[in-house]
């Protein structure tokens, strides 16, 4: 577990069990009740206190899955905490073809395909997926999908000065430790990484 505050959250997705299975009973014992009582399997009585148990949990359900499952993490502000790392490339040269490069694509297939970009670090291999991640090789090193988060543009610079254009940046977003955040059993857990290749042109990106 990441943060204690989960807890929170676990202990109110037990109650939104516990009170559907109360709510099921409660309504079958009025039903019964009812039935014995007065002869009858229906009152408008008995109907309107089970749609008003029904909604009310409805509401602490549906509240209760969206804030776990349907949270959109740019639109969190400070319960969101951002860390960025940079790398410099290093340039691979064990193509087929004898030519250097710094990032490989492979393509899928199907109906929605999704390429694969892999890379090198000090020491270090990547494989990332072009749903959150992306490959610079204009003169902009922010390139559109990239310039939906946040970058520190000195850093930039200087990483495309001081390595050629040929670098690695890596945003990660992770929910803070709060009793909020606990609520959906984020707290403490990686909300989103994104990851930027900058390379000097598209002659160093090899097409498997």
């Amino acid at each position: 577990m990441k943060s204690t505050w989960n807890l929170v959250g676990m202990t109110l997705w037990l109650i939104v069990l516990v009170t559907l299975v109360w709510m099921v009973h409660d309504m079958r014992v009025r039903r019964i009740r009812l039935i014995v009582k007065e002869h009858h399997s229906f009152s408008w009585k008995n109907f309107s206190i089970s749609t008003i148990e029904l909604v009310v949990w409805l509401l602490f359900f549906g509240g209760m899955s969206y804030t776990t499952f349907f949270q959109n993490v740019n639109q969190l502000g400070t319960r969101v905490s951002q860390t960025t790392r940079y790398e410099p490339l290093v340039i691979n040269t064990g193509s087929s073809n004898g030519s250097a490069y710094y990032v490989s694509v492979n393509n899928s297939t199907g109906k929605k395909p999704v390429q694969t970009y892999t890379y090198l670090t000090e020491g270090e291999k990547y494989q990332v997926r072009s749903t959150d991640a992306t490959v610079s090789d204009g003169k902009k090193a922010i390139n559109l999908p990239a310039s939906a988060y946040k970058w520190n543009t000195q850093k930039v610079t200087k990483y495309d000065q001081r390595h050629q254009k040929a670098w690695v940046g890596v945003i990660e977003t992770t929910y803070k430790k709060s009793f909020v955040n606990g609520i959906g059993l984020h707290a403490g857990r990686l909300a989103n990484r994104f990851t930027l290749i900058r390379i000097p042109d598209h002659s160093f990106m090899l097409r498997e």
